[in-house]
Order: C-alpha cells, then structure tokens, then sequence
C-alpha cells in the first residue's frame, strides 16, 4: 500500500528536481543511473572508473574500474575477464583437489 502511494508522489517531479530539494533540505540523495549515465557522469571519469584494457579475443574492452582509490596501495586492473571455462581445470584441482583423471573424466563426459 506504501510503494503505490510512494510512486505516485515520486512521478510528479523530475529526479533533477527530487535532487534538488532533498540538497535544500541536506538530506544526501543521488540519482539510479541506467547503465549509459552511470559512465557519464564527471565523477566517475575524475575517479578513472571507466577502464579499456586488451582482451585476447575481442580487441579492446571497457570495464568497471575498482571502487577502491588507496594512495599508497592503489588498485589495478591488471587482467581482462576470463574467457568461458578458461580456468575451470585450475579451480577443479586447486579448490575441489580433483586429480588429472578425474579432471579428464569430466571433459569427456561433457560434464565441464
């Protein structure tokens, strides 16, 4: 019964406006970006949040930066997403502790 009420009072202003009264009043409010403003926004360039880095298959890719900014320990992005299955061997024998064998087993069964 709350959400219809809400919806109703939010629509009949803008988000400019919505943000505007709530910095007059001093009640902190940012806005829900879709996708295409979140990387639009100035302070996420000034945070360098937008990073292009090579991937093996598709040339250059954009990504979400870290939203971590330590000055003396800054975060890297230092690799590209994984490609499908590119380290499932590696995590069946490290973290399951899966032999070789049983490994190979999976493959062939179509399992992995």
């Amino acid at each position: 019964m709350l959400v219809p009420l809400l919806q109703d009072l939010l629509r009949r202003k803008t988000v400019a406006e919505w943000l505007q009264l709530c910095a007059e009043a001093d009640v902190p409010a940012g806005p829900i970006n879709a996708i295409d403003k979140v990387f639009a926004d100035p302070q996420v360039d000034a945070r360098g949040m937008l990073v292009q880095m090579p991937h093996p298959t598709i040339g250059t890719v954009r990504l979400a930066g870290t939203p971590l900014n330590l000055s003396a320990t800054p975060a890297q992005m230092r690799l590209p997403p994984p490609l499908l299955g590119e380290h499932t061997d590696a995590i069946l024998k490290t973290v399951l502790g899966l032999d070789a064998t049983a490994i190979a087993e999976l493959h062939q069964n179509g399992v992995v």
